[in-house]
């Protein structure tokens, strides 16, 4: 008897991790593991920020950590790759897997939007301070 397979959620064309986070088999675990080594990133580079690919599992998305350089003279922005890893390991992922076309969403989070979306995830009900503000 054969089972039927649920078509997979597609993730949006420039989706981040926050449009996604809802969807997200552990959004907590996964957010903290993205934001690990976007840490580690910004401690060798000065800099760091993240895409999802499109095209992986929407529950655990594979993500692509990078970042940018300021040419001094020219003022001119270069966005270099770090590494890419799985989303349900955490692992790094073969070069192969950075360089494949349309895999990442042209849209990126940066590490202070990601540190953001995971004190949101820990503590969705904190109240505003314009809650407070009567």
């Amino acid at each position: 008897m054969a089972t039927k397979r649920v078509p997979p959620t597609q993730i949006d064309g420039n989706a981040t991790i926050a449009d996604v986070v809802e969807g997200l088999d552990k959004p907590v675990e996964y957010v903290r593991r993205v934001l690990e080594r976007l840490e580690r990133c910004k401690r060798a580079f000065g800099d760091s920020q993240v895409r999802i690919a499109v095209r992986s599992r929407a529950e655990c998305p594979n993500y692509l950590i990078e970042y940018v350089r300021e040419d001094p003279k020219t003022r001119q922005r270069t966005t270099h790759q770090d590494a890419a890893y799985s989303g349900s390991t955490h692992r790094e992922l073969g070069p192969h897997h950075i360089e494949a076309a349309g895999m990442w969403s042209p849209e990126e989070m940066n590490i202070t939007a990601v540190s953001a979306l995971i004190g949101r995830l820990r503590n969705p009900r904190a109240p505003s301070r314009s809650d407070n503000e009567d």
